[in-house]
């Protein structure tokens, strides 16, 4: 007589009770313990991320080397130089030498390539007289010398008290020069005729803006000659017109 045959077991099946549930205890506890790191090192690299300190500066700093503008600059046409760095560049001050007055033709040749050869964002010269020759926001970029030249004359010859060369980076490298006469009166010339000799200096095609700026007692006039708006005239009151038109009591 043959014996019955006996079901076949799967493998958990054969698989003793308590080995069972000690295996089964240990992966869930296991499983547990993993999700409690994963929630941690989650938490944890967010606030390591939220808690990293912000730069103060730039990270691509602007290469100032103020001995290199130091060693280039002519002394024979800018004297009395003072040099430092800034987050921006280089600044320089200085006074421009007498006979520069009279011929400015070497010394408009090596200011552009001073601008074009450093990183001098800022760059403030006096003239014996006292006016001002500003140039700002060039680094390692320049304007012709003889657009330099042609504005420094025209200042000198015009009684101006400051003229201002100046590029923005930030708006498409807009160009613009500005004069000003502060003491218009001294000039000799009212508003209008003022305004005329204005007219005598073109605009060069790479200057995107000249600007004229003139104070009398009474009046301001500004000029602009825009590469895109034109030539337009302003005027507005100063002084005792100005307090008049709103009423100010002095």
């Amino acid at each position: 007589m043959t014996e019955p045959e006996q079901p076949t077991r799967t493998f958990l099946q054969r698989v003793p009770t308590p080995v069972f549930v000690t295996v089964y205890g240990a992966l869930v506890v296991a499983a547990v313990v993993g999700a409690v790191f994963g929630l941690r090192y989650t938490a944890d690299a967010e606030s390591t991320e939220a808690s990293l300190p912000q730069p103060v500066r730039p990270f691509n700093p602007a290469p100032a080397d103020p001995s290199n503008v130091a060693a280039s600059v002519r002394p024979h046409l800018i004297q009395n130089l003072q040099v430092g760095k800034t987050n921006t560049g280089v600044m320089a001050r200085g006074d421009l030498a007498e006979y520069v007055m009279s011929d400015s033709t070497e010394f408009a040749g090596h200011v552009s390539r001073l601008l074009e050869q450093n990183c001098l964002d800022t760059l403030e010269l006096t003239t014996p007289d006292g006016m001002r020759v500003n140039f700002w926001g060039f680094c390692f970029a320049t304007i012709p010398a003889t657009t330099i030249q042609n504005t420094f004359d025209f200042a000198v010859a015009q009684g101006a008290d400051s003229a201002s060369f100046a590029v923005y980076p930030a708006q498409n490298n807009f160009h613009e020069i500005r004069l000003i006469w502060t003491d218009a009166e001294a000039t000799g010339y009212d508003a209008k005729q003022l305004e005329r000799q204005w007219k005598q200096l073109d605009r060069p095609d790479e200057i995107d803006r000249i600007a004229f700026f003139g104070y009398y007692d009474d009046e301001v006039i500004v000029v602009d000659n825009d590469k895109k708006d034109g030539r337009s005239t302003k005027t507005f009151p100063a002084g005792e017109a100005f307090n008049e038109k709103w009423g100010l009591e002095r």
